[in-house]
């Protein structure tokens, strides 16, 4: 999961996503800024607009939902 959510941050044009935990959490990622991953993959961090953040652990990782792009 964690390299995939590396792919969707590096993609262009991003499309925003949710991180799904084992527990039920979604957490959503609006910009490549807004999340990033450790460097031994082993976590994901998730910053929200208003300064503060979760700490993922990837084995937590349950699922990924991107967005449908908007049209036109």
């Amino acid at each position: 999961m964690v390299a995939s959510i590396r792919r969707l941050l590096s993609a262009r044009p991003f499309r925003p996503f949710s991180v799904v935990t084992s527990s039920g959490d979604h957490y959503r990622v609006l910009s490549p800024d807004h999340a990033d991953v450790n460097p031994k993959g082993t976590q994901v961090l998730v910053w929200f607009d208003d300064e503060s953040g979760v700490v993922v652990a990837g084995i937590h990782i349950a699922a990924l939902e991107t967005e449908k792009p908007q049209a036109a």
